[in-house]
């Protein structure tokens, strides 16, 4: 049976950062048909569709949690990549069973409803690997929940650069004001920018756990200083489950 060169593509939480720079990559791509992006945010999706004005995308309300919604939006998908999830270190660790509804019930729901397809690619994050935090914890057992199915493949990332909520965000809002609030400047994170990331989810990846071959490491104190080198300040501490050096396995650590 000849391989199907053109492809329909569908991205779960499309409306957030990383999701709308792939659908901006995806329709530059000759070999994909057409994009599906699906999220539950209606405002988002519309700013969304402002935004991006191309006849390869269709827009889908829907929430993964939806079972029946996701089967509708799944007929005749080739390939899903799943980065819908709560993430949020703050909100998350309070609203503990919305994290599992969305981040383990969801991607179960990713998974029943894209059995047929050719791939199901999920992004996870460096958090999965020995969980300290309720965040952690949900994004490995939907690992678990892919990683089950035969076309399951997954990505451990760590943070996006200039992504919705990102300490990078974070810091470049609080450089107007002059003071930065720092967990502690000696704690060390992946950093990775969201085009590289979009170049490892449409490239080749084996079953498994898939892990970029070599990321940045910077401390918070580099990052502060990169955004704001003038700016004082404020060390608050690590939050509870955040970890002083993240990893992917015990052989790639953060720590310098």
């Amino acid at each position: 049976m000849k391989k199907k060169i053109s492809k329909t593509i569908l991205i779960t939480g499309a409306t957030g950062s990383l999701g709308e720079v792939l659908v901006k990559k995806l329709i530059d791509k000759i070999d994909v048909v057409k994009i599906i992006a699906y999220a539950r945010d209606e405002y988002k999706m519309s700013e969304l569709e402002k935004k991006i004005d191309s006849p390869k995308v269709e827009y889908w309300l829907g929430d993964i949690r939806n079972l029946e919604r996701l089967k509708e939006a799944c007929e005749g998908v080739d390939i899903i990549i799943h980065t819908a999830a709560l993430k949020r270190m703050d909100t998350v660790s309070h609203n503990v069973s919305e994290v599992a509804d969305v981040n383990i019930t969801g991607t179960k729901n990713v998974a029943i409803a894209g059995k047929n397809c050719e791939k199901i690619i999920f992004v996870s994050t460096d958090k999965a690997n020995e969980p300290s935090c309720i965040y952690g914890a949900s994004k490995m057992i939907a690992e678990g929940i892919i990683l089950a199915r035969k076309n399951g493949i997954v990505w451990r990332f760590g943070n996006f650069i200039d992504s919705r909520g990102s300490v990078f965000e974070i810091f470049k809002k609080q450089k107007e004001s002059g003071e930065l609030t720092i967990t502690h400047p000696s704690a060390t994170r992946f950093v990775i920018d969201m085009e590289e990331v979009c170049d490892f989810l449409l490239g080749k990846a084996h079953s498994g756990i898939n892990y970029p071959p070599s990321l940045k490491s910077m401390s918070i104190l580099e990052i502060a200083n990169s955004i704001a080198p003038k700016a004082t300040h404020k060390i608050i501490g690590l939050r509870e489950g955040e970890k002083m050096h993240e990893s992917f396995n015990k052989y790639y650590t953060s720590e310098k």
